[in-house]
């Protein structure tokens, strides 16, 4: 049976697999307790009965492959651990899905942890340094957690045997993760090959879920880096990925894209949170709630809806009378 990884007293938010990769909307969140920890979708998705509340979660950056999904028998992708600016406070999660099952690494106030989850057939057997809080998957600890910035970590999709054999005709999806440690392939999970997707949620927060969750600010000089990705052909060989049509981007401020190289062989990129991509406060203006801003350096958040913005009531430097409309995410990078 697996063990429980050891974190802290949080609860942290989870979330079912979608059919199309999400930017906002609609998700279930798993509130765990010890040792939970992971993230949640967007767009309206397939609902399953996984947690106790129905909440909000978003990618705000996702590359997608544009090629056949159903011409890969495996998937190889390799990032790298950025610097969050905000560590001590933030919640994020860098990961992919691939046939309805996701993995990555995860941000708590904790520090970051390998987790995986979509393993729909039964957890036994797998990682034993993983829960399964979420019931279909989980957190990591021990060598798979307590990541620092600058580490690089592999996760491999292969289709398998019942006996984690590869085989391009196997009916089964093998997940591995390589923590660059020296110990090569550890096995995360086996489950029944779902949803026909396959593409990577560079940055998930949870803003939309509550105030609780701060959002992460990723650092542009220590940034999230995509190192490499790998496919695996019918054929059984496994080919570098690269070229500019490869994939298709999404990303919605605070986050950017930077440094593409997608010419190279293989492909990288990185990512990163910046104030570039935010409009600055103005008073007149009607804000929804949870609208980003930029004012006085910083980036804010609106935690009500705001019909008309004072003049007097710059986020950054209200008024006494002004209501409290603004919750301040933290300096620019």
């Amino acid at each position: 049976m697996i063990g429980e990884s050891t974190l802290s007293m949080h609860t942290h938010p989870r979330r079912p697999s979608s059919a199309v990769w999400p930017r906002v909307g609609a998700a279930l969140l798993l509130l765990g307790a010890v040792g939970t920890a992971a993230c949640t979708a967007g767009v309206a998705v397939e609902e399953e009965s996984l947690g106790e509340a129905s909440l909000r979660g978003s990618y705000d950056l996702t590359s997608s492959y544009t090629g056949t999904i159903g011409d890969t028998r495996g998937w190889l992708i390799e990032w790298e651990v950025p610097e969050l600016v905000n560590e001590s406070t933030a919640w994020g999660v860098v990961g992919q899905w691939y046939y309805g099952l996701e993995s990555g690494i995860y941000h708590s106030p904790d520090g970051w942890f390998v987790y995986y989850f979509g393993d729909d057939n039964g957890v036994t057997g797998n990682h034993s340094s993983c829960n399964t809080q979420w019931g279909s998957g989980g957190t990591c600890g021990g060598s798979l957690g307590g990541l620092q910035p600058g580490d690089q970590v592999v996760f491999k999709y292969e289709w398998c045997t019942e006996g984690r054999v590869a085989d391009v005709d196997g009916s089964l999806l093998c997940l591995y993760v390589d923590m660059k440690d020296g110990d090569g392939w550890q096995f995360l999970a086996q489950d029944a090959r779902g949803t026909v997707e396959m593409y990577a949620h560079d940055i998930e927060h949870f803003r939309d879920v509550g105030l609780q969750y701060t959002e992460p600010r990723i650092s542009c000089d220590a940034p999230i880096k995509m190192l490499r990705q790998e496919l695996k052909t019918t054929s059984g060989t496994w080919q570098t990925m690269s070229g500019a049509s490869t994939w298709s981007f999404y990303d919605a401020p605070p986050y950017v894209y930077q440094n593409k190289n997608l010419s190279a062989s293989p492909s990288t990129w990185e990512a990163c949170t910046t104030c570039n991509s935010l409009p600055a406060w103005q008073s007149g203006q009607v804000y929804a709630p949870s609208t980003l801003v930029t004012n006085g350096g910083h980036i804010w958040q609106s935690t009500q809806q705001i019909w008309w913005s004072h003049p007097d009531c710059p986020p950054s430097n209200p008024t006494s009378w002004c209501p409290a409309e603004w919750v301040d995410l933290g300096a620019c990078n």
